[in-house]
């Protein structure tokens, strides 16, 4: 090739370049996870990745954005605009609680559209392997029988939902707990099983339960109306003598889009979503994670308006609960 013609060859070269480098980025989709790695969000995010990159035919990309309970992840969703090339693992946690109670937030629940409903497990009361209650009775005794060293519980960010379960129950038991927030799920549950934190309320499933095995952790109480079968042996709050009128929020997590993005967009989305949830490889690991039945498909009409429904119910037990804001 001659000067001339490798002059004239560069534009064109340049973009090629150009041409494939767009068609890669337009290939991949981010997936936000608003905690470190091997927590609860994580563990339903990578179980559902596989099928959905199958589904799109796209390369989905895990990326664990942790701090300012979950509200760095969701603000880094936000921030991509109306593009359909990232996703978000929410829960009423860092969409509705940190707007909420978190003075720097500036997004609101509105500004996310819920496109497929992952999970909704009831909460449970974790404690560390010798704390000396087996029972949501017993630990409401030892608590007050030890005013003058409260226990200390654990959650995933002030704001959060295990925050605003860890404060209800202070105030149904009616002595001192001293809060202690975490940047995430993993380092809590370090700390829980090693014995550095007494207490702490979380997702009843199937990946929690596992790690319940080792002995370093104990479930002693579901926030929910029936028993759980992960649990068998652990009483509901319905049924105690001491705090049978508790109640407080259970958790859930989904995929969510910007309210920006195109209903086009999010509507190929939420079928990706549903269809590889049918997957036997992905159904198998979503219910492993999950340790019940998966929830049953929702439309985009229901699922607007479940999200709907939990805004209102989440943001009035935050102004019930009056946490600390920062």
């Amino acid at each position: 090739m001659n000067r001339r013609s490798l002059l004239l060859a560069l534009p064109l070269l340049s973009l090629s370049l150009a041409t494939l480098a767009q068609t890669q980025s337009d290939n991949i989709l981010t997936l936000y996870v608003p905690y470190p790695p091997g927590g609860p969000s994580d563990v339903f995010a990578r179980a559902l990745t596989p099928g959905l990159g199958r589904q799109l035919h796209r390369t989905i990309i895990v990326e664990n954005l942790a701090g300012a309970s979950g509200s760095i992840a969701a603000s880094k969703l936000l921030s991509r605009g109306n593009t359909a090339d990232a996703v978000l693992f929410g829960s009423p946690t860092e969409l509705v609680m940190a707007p909420a109670i978190l003075k720097a937030v500036k997004y609101q629940p509105s500004d996310f559209r819920l496109v497929s409903l992952i999970s909704k497990p009831p909460l449970g009361v974790y404690v560390r392997a010798d704390l000396p209650a087996n029972s949501i009775d017993e630990l409401v005794a030892y608590a007050k029988a030890n005013k003058d060293k409260p226990l200390n519980y654990g959650s995933v960010g002030i704001g959060s939902v295990y925050h605003l379960a860890g404060d209800a129950l202070v105030r149904a038991v009616g002595v001192n707990m001293t809060h202690v927030p975490y940047r995430g799920a993993t380092p809590l549950l370090q700390d829980l099983m090693g014995g550095q934190l007494d207490l702490a309320f979380f997702p009843v499933d199937g990946n929690l339960a596992k790690m319940t095995t080792g002995g370093k952790m104990r479930v002693i109480g579901i926030a929910g109306p029936t028993r759980s079968p992960l649990f068998p042996n652990a009483g509901t709050f319905a049924e105690s003598s001491t705090l049978p009128k508790f109640t407080t929020v259970d958790v859930w997590g989904g995929i969510f889009t910007s309210k920006a993005t195109s209903d086009s967009a999010v509507q190929v989305l939420h079928r990706a979503v549903q269809a590889a949830m049918t997957e036997p490889e992905t159904r198998k690991a979503m219910e492993l994670a999950a340790g019940v039945p998966l929830m049953p498909p929702m439309t985009l009409d229901q699922l607007a308006n479940f999200y709907s429904v939990e805004i209102t119910r989440y943001q009035e037990a935050a102004k019930r609960a009056n946490l600390e804001a920062n």
